[in-house]
């Protein structure tokens, strides 16, 4: 059989999500992969069926999928699996039948658990804080109807606490409480000079530009702002997203090398 690797990404109106995908990809090749694609769920092009298709057209009769997520979910439980391969729900291995051609399909699982992602969170706060301020940290995630992307968001903020950050807060966009925008509140009675925000997000996009600026008190697209609650105020240090961090790179590898490639 011959194998190809498929990045399956989210997807977005903007490009911030693809331009995340494409450069991890860029990366495999780097480390001598010549056989990755990119392919996303919704929004984006290629889908996630169309790059398949691609990868069968030059070849290709087995697919290792690597979902590009944070936390599993609908997308990687049901979406995935069932739209673009016509799989069981929640199926990690199968055939399946694309342009005529029977395809072995694995899917991975995203890397939020891996121990890598509060090391990148911590470089984060290490960056922003503000030496002899009251400095506090929030974890925010996008939230889901299943148990996931809370449990990821969770298990980050306790690895955090255990580097020696204090509490941790967690805050979520939709979905999932506690919500980000009842939380900032929280932490400046709490007493917070300085807020850190890090949002568990792969890339840019709505979300990150416009819906959680609003909830955290701050402009659109900016980096951050004065937050003011019963006449004290706080900053609001709001850090990137993490998907484009070289080191998920080596997730990706590692992920590759478990499965014999």
């Amino acid at each position: 059989m011959k194998t190809g690797i498929l990045i399956g990404g989210h997807g977005s109106t903007m490009s911030f999500n693809k331009g995340v995908l494409d450069v991890q990809a860029d990366r495999l090749r780097e480390r001598g992969y010549d056989n990755v694609y990119v392919g996303f769920n919704e929004t984006s092009f290629p889908s996630i069926r169309e790059a398949a298709e691609e990868m069968v057209a030059d070849g290709y009769d087995d697919i290792i999928l690597l979902p590009f997520f944070v936390a599993s979910g609908l997308h990687v439980t049901r979406d995935i699996p069932m739209k673009h391969f016509s799989l069981p729900r929640n199926a990690v291995d199968g055939d399946s039948e694309i342009s005529g051609t029977n395809v072995r399909v694995h899917i991975e699982q995203p890397f939020g658990d891996e121990p890598l992602l509060a090391e990148i969170l911590a470089e984060r706060v290490e960056e922003l804080m503000t030496p002899g301020k009251d400095t506090r940290v929030i974890i925010m995630g996008h939230g889901s109807r299943l148990s996931y992307n809370r449990d990821v968001v969770h298990l980050n903020a306790r690895r955090l606490e255990e580097m020696g950050y204090g509490k941790v807060y967690v805050g979520f966009n939709e979905f999932d409480d506690p919500k980000i925008e009842d939380v900032i509140p929280q932490m400046i009675d709490d007493g917070a000079e300085e807020i850190i925000a890090l949002p568990l997000f792969i890339s840019l996009g709505k979300h990150l530009t416009m819906d959680v600026p609003a909830k955290l008190g701050i402009e659109n697209f900016s980096d951050g702002g004065i937050v003011t609650r019963n006449g004290r105020r706080c900053e609001v240090k709001y850090a990137v997203p993490i998907g484009a961090d070289p080191r998920l790179c080596d997730v990706l590898v590692e992920k590759l090398r478990r499965l014999g490639q």
